[in-house]
């Protein structure tokens, strides 16, 4: 059995051979219809892939770097020298995470030729560099003050608090 764990993995499958048949002797689908839904599908999970990652992009560098900036900017101020060298650490990690994951979703590094092509760039470029800015903004959720933290954290979502 197959363990197909992203859409670009198991588009494919949709328009094989075997599945076209399976759908024509049934009358369910014809092959004309079955590529059709495949460039739908991919071309949607393009567009979603996109839009998280435009948006993971935009809330980390506009609501929670700042808040990271200003936590930082208040350790300076009570003078907690190792606390400033973490959070400085943490925050130059997420600007270069951040960058990244920008510069991965410029329109000119992405494939428009084919969109299966388009989907395994999202797959392979855009999803990990959004994992990569995700996994930084989730350390700095730990250390950053609750009260300049912008967005609701783990502790509050679950009711821990």
């Amino acid at each position: 059995m197959l363990n197909l764990r992203a859409t670009p993995d198991a588009l494919p499958y949709l328009i094989s051979d075997e599945t076209t048949e399976l759908f024509s002797n049934y009358g369910v689908l014809s092959q004309r219809e079955l590529e059709s839904r495949y460039e739908v599908f991919a071309e949607q999970y393009v567009t979603k892939i996109n839009i998280e990652s435009e948006t993971a992009a935009s809330i980390a560098r506009t609501m929670l770097l700042p808040a990271a900036a200003r936590h930082l900017a208040l350790l300076r101020e009570a003078s907690l020298g190792e606390l400033v060298s973490e959070t400085e650490g943490l925050i130059d990690e997420f600007i270069g995470a951040i960058r990244a994951l920008e510069s991965a979703n410029l329109e000119e590094r992405q494939p428009h030729s084919d969109v299966l092509e388009h989907g395994k760039y999202m797959r392979d470029e855009i999803i990990p560099a959004m994992a990569a800015v995700r996994d930084v903004a989730d350390r700095l959720e730990k250390v950053v003050a609750d009260d300049i933290w912008p967005l609701p954290k783990y502790a509050e979502i679950l009711f821990i608090k």
